[in-house]
């Protein structure tokens, strides 16, 4: 009982703090670009019932901008949350605190597309990550998805390494990974390379930014206000090789 009391009070004060900063999540309905004489279109399809179209956002007062730095749980997303805890303590999943030594909490994914990085607004919204002194999330389409952090710890400036676990079954053993390097390969602007490890030891990459430094760059938009479309395909990038620069 007094284990279970514990991992109570550490995740409803997680729960606290989320919940003190919660709004409404709008939907990608609602957010249309102004139209610009400068837009830059990669594809638009259009008759008279279907409109789809991808273009780059360079107005850093879209709502696009809002919409990818909200990481404010919905009153929805903390009803999720408060399942995945009862499914927690059902397990006797050890909830521990952690101290992050600073490091950025709020993450966004860069893309790369003709030499250059973007924000990408997509389709089929999710991608995001948070890490808590005790939770690692990953953000998908219907809300945030919580791992449980093992082990945390700073190697130097650039370097940290993070173990989680995943008390759910799910066959995406890459999304939540095992174990979790992320290097900062641009402390200006918080720039991130996270190599994530699976349990078989397998492993790949993602470029990420800090959510305060996400209007540095463009937005790559995959508007279509009608169904959901083919996300868009942008180019690859060599980890290895930014790893290696910096």
């Amino acid at each position: 009982m007094k284990k279970e009391l514990i991992v109570l009070t550490l995740f409803l004060s997680n729960i606290f703090y989320c919940y003190s900063n919660t709004v409404s999540f709008p939907t990608i309905n609602n957010f249309i670009s102004n139209s610009y004489k400068d837009t830059t279109f990669i594809l638009k399809e259009k008759d008279s019932s279907y409109y789809h179209k991808i273009y780059i956002e360079k107005n850093r007062k879209s709502n696009y901008y809002k919409l990818l730095t909200n990481f404010k749980f919905s009153k929805g997303d903390l009803e999720f949350i408060n399942e995945y805890y009862k499914l927690f303590k059902k397990r006797s999943a050890p909830v521990k605190k952690f101290n992050l030594q600073n490091i950025v909490k709020e993450w966004l994914p860069l893309y790369k597309y003709k030499d250059k990085y973007y924000l990408y607004a997509p389709s089929d919204w999710g991608n995001r990550k948070m890490i808590t002194n005790s939770l690692l999330f990953y953000w998908y389409l219907d809300g945030p998805y919580p791992c449980i952090l093992t082990s945390f710890s700073k190697i130097n400036l650039n370097h940290y390494k993070l173990t989680s676990k995943d008390f759910f079954d799910n066959s995406d053993v890459y999304v939540k990974p095992a174990k979790l390097s992320i290097y900062i390969i641009d402390l200006k602007k918080n720039i991130s390379v996270w190599k994530y490890w699976n349990k078989k030891g397998e492993y790949r990459y993602g470029l990420f930014v800090s959510k305060e430094h996400a209007k540095a760059f463009d937005i790559v938009v995959n508007y279509c206000k009608e169904s959901k479309v083919p996300e868009f395909d942008f180019d690859k990038i060599d980890f290895k090789k930014l790893l290696n620069e910096k």
